[in-house]
C-alpha cells in the first residue's frame, strides 16, 4: 500500500499560501507534478530540469502559481475561494521510489459587515451546472438556507422571500437583514465529477 502524507491547510482570500513539497533540493533526473483535484489536471512540472506552469482546466491559476525549482514548492498568490480543494504532489526519479503528498486547501472569505434591514451578496465565483446539487447552510448546526435540486428550490421559510441564487454562480444575495441572520454561512456543491465546499463569515 502507498503511503500518502497529507496536510490541510487554511488561508483568508486575497492572502498568498506556499505549499511545501518538503525537498531541500531537487538536483538530478527528478520529476515533480503538482496536480489540482484530479490527476488529469496538471497545474505545475519540473521535468529534466525544465519547470511550468498552468491555468489549470478552467484557467482559474492564470498568471496565480510560482514554482521553486529547488524545493518543488509551490506558491499560489492572490488566492479566491475558488482555489479550495484538494492539491496533489508527486515526485519521481530513477533513483528514488515515488513519493506523494496531499493538501487540502481552505480558503476563508474575510468577515463581511452590514447593517440591519439592507442586504449582502456572497459573492462566490463557483460556476455551476444544470444538474448541480446546490446547498447553502447556516452555523455550526448546517442549518439549511437554501437547496437547489434539478432546477426546484427549497427555501428555509427564515428567508422566504429575502434570498436570490446567481443564475451562473452560487453566489447568495441576502436582503432585509435581521441580526440573526449572521454567522458562518457555508456553500457546497454536489455533482457526479466532485464535491465543492465554501465557507463565508
Amino acid at each position: 500500500m502507498q503511503m500518502v502524507e497529507e496536510k490541510k491547510e487554511t488561508v483568508t482570500e486575497g492572502e498568498s499560501i506556499t505549499l511545501h513539497a518538503g525537498l531541500t533540493d531537487s538536483q538530478g533526473d527528478v520529476t515533480m507534478k503538482w496536480c489540482y483535484e484530479t490527476e488529469d489536471n496538471l497545474i505545475a512540472e519540473i521535468k529534466r530540469g525544465i519547470k511550468r506552469t498552468q491555468e489549470g482546466a478552467d484557467g482559474r491559476f492564470r498568471s496565480k502559481l510560482r514554482l521553486d525549482d529547488k524545493t518543488g514548492d509551490l506558491t499560489i498568490s492572490n488566492v479566491r475561494t475558488i482555489h479550495s480543494g484538494l492539491y496533489k504532489f508527486k515526485i519521481s526519479s530513477r533513483a528514488r521510489k515515488t513519493n506523494y503528498k496531499r493538501f487540502i486547501v481552505t480558503v476563508n472569505v474575510k468577515s463581511l459587515s452590514v447593517t440591519a434591514g439592507g442586504s449582502v451578496t456572497l459573492q462566490t465565483n463557483a460556476k455551476i451546472q444544470s444538474d448541480d446539487l446546490i446547498l447553502w447552510t447556516l452555523g455550526a448546526e448546517n442549518v439549511l438556507v437554501v437547496k437547489k435540486d434539478s432546477g426546484t428550490t427549497t427555501v428555509n421559510e427564515r428567508f422566504r422571500g429575502r434570498l436570490r441564487l446567481g443564475k451562473t454562480t452560487a453566489s447568495l444575495t441576502i436582503t432585509n437583514l435581521t441580526n440573526t441572520d449572521s454567522g458562518h454561512f457555508k456553500l457546497q456543491i454536489i455533482n457526479t465529477k466532485k464535491t465543492t465546499f465554501r465557507r463565508i463569515n
